[in-house]
């Protein structure tokens, strides 16, 4: 425990005892004179109480004075005035002392593979909404409606927002000095072998992030990229932008392990990088890109090439306020790629990866 958590909770537990037994006294006495009254007593209950709750470390002491708060307050929440508020703030604590437990259980587990991590991200998802269900259930369905919107909310963050990290890390830098690109959805007949043409010509490498049924149609692409001296990435296997957000598990390994399969076969070279459908994962994405021991990747510098039309708009958002590090976001089978490609290298120059 932090040691503002201990002095918080040195103050606000006497405080709620104080608060308690003052109710309690409040049944036979005036209320000013019950707390006037509680103070030597609720002194005595603090002494008496942790011999019933006793605890052998700090954190174990912590937890069940929660849990014996959040039980009183589960039955005086309706008790109005200051008794209602101590009673409300030990629910707001219990809650949010809940959320914190799913999301450290969740960033332990995500390391694991397969079916444990799995496993784990369906329960916490669960059990996240039947705590929102029990929370409308005691204190009234706009509690559990509420419940459910942020639970929503903070799903839809996390799966939709390519540079969020709640669900497992994802790669947005380099880590050095250099830039790297890295172009979506080939292989294309067309765009593929322009676009190495010009890599060739400014002695630049990048990561091409490959449709699985693409490389099966067209596996000569794929091999010459690896030939050329670039990096081939999975990108799953039919790239099902519109709802791989949402996938379950066994949609997420097949679309990932039959892309894997596929560059495999088609070249001998197996991705080590993985990249999302718009960058939109979902919750079983990283344990089983683990099981393929692939890394997932984002980036940090877009244009929206994939659905703007003006290459020059396009260039302006990548190449404004670029910095040494940043990962950039391209895409073939666009009718802008190549002059994209060309504007990103001539505007990129020197910092370009070229290993």
């Amino acid at each position: 425990m932090h040691l503002a958590e201990q002095r918080f909770l040195s103050l606000w537990i006497p405080l709620t005892v104080w608060v308690a037994t003052g109710a309690v006294l409040g049944r036979w006495l005036a209320m000013p004179m019950a707390m006037l009254a509680a103070i030597p007593t609720g002194f005595i209950v603090l002494s008496l109480l942790p011999l019933a709750l006793g605890g052998r470390t700090p954190v174990a002491q912590w937890r069940i004075w929660l849990l014996a708060c959040t039980l009183w307050a589960v039955f005086h929440h309706e008790a109005g005035a200051i008794t209602g508020w101590f009673a409300w703030s030990w629910i707001a604590l219990f809650l949010l002392n809940a959320m914190a437990c799913l999301w450290l259980g969740l960033r332990k587990f995500s390391g694991l593979l397969e079916t444990p991590a799995i496993a784990f991200r369906l329960a916490a998802f669960i059990d996240l909404h039947l705590l929102a269900i029990a929370a409308g259930w005691f204190f009234g369905w706009s509690w559990a409606i509420a419940g459910g919107a942020l639970i929503a909310a903070c799903y839809c963050l996390a799966v939709l927002r390519p540079s969020c990290q709640w669900l497992g890390p994802v790669r947005l830098t380099t880590g050095d000095h250099s830039l790297l690109i890295t172009i979506d959805d080939g292989p294309d007949p067309h765009d593929t072998p322009l676009l190495l043409d010009l890599l060739d010509k400014h002695q630049a490498k990048a990561v091409f992030f490959m449709i699985g049924e693409k490389v099966r149609r067209h596996p000569e692409l794929a091999r010459e990229v690896l030939r050329r001296g670039h990096e081939i990435g999975n990108h799953t296997m039919t790239h099902p932008q519109a709802g791989f957000w949402c996938a379950g598990p066994s949609r997420t390994r097949r679309e990932i392990a039959d892309c894997q399969r596929a560059v495999e076969e088609a070249t001998g070279f197996t991705p080590r990088l993985f990249r999302a459908p718009c960058g939109h994962r979902n919750l079983f994405t990283h344990p089983i890109a683990r099981e393929h021991s692939l890394e997932v990747m984002a980036w940090s510098r877009r244009g929206f090439d994939a659905v703007e039309a003006d290459a020059t708009k396009v260039l302006k958002r990548i190449l404004t306020k670029i910095e040494p590090g940043d990962i950039l976001l391209v895409h073939e089978s666009t009718p802008i790629a190549v002059e994209v490609m060309e504007g990103v290298l001539q505007g990129t120059g020197r910092l370009l990866s070229k290993h």
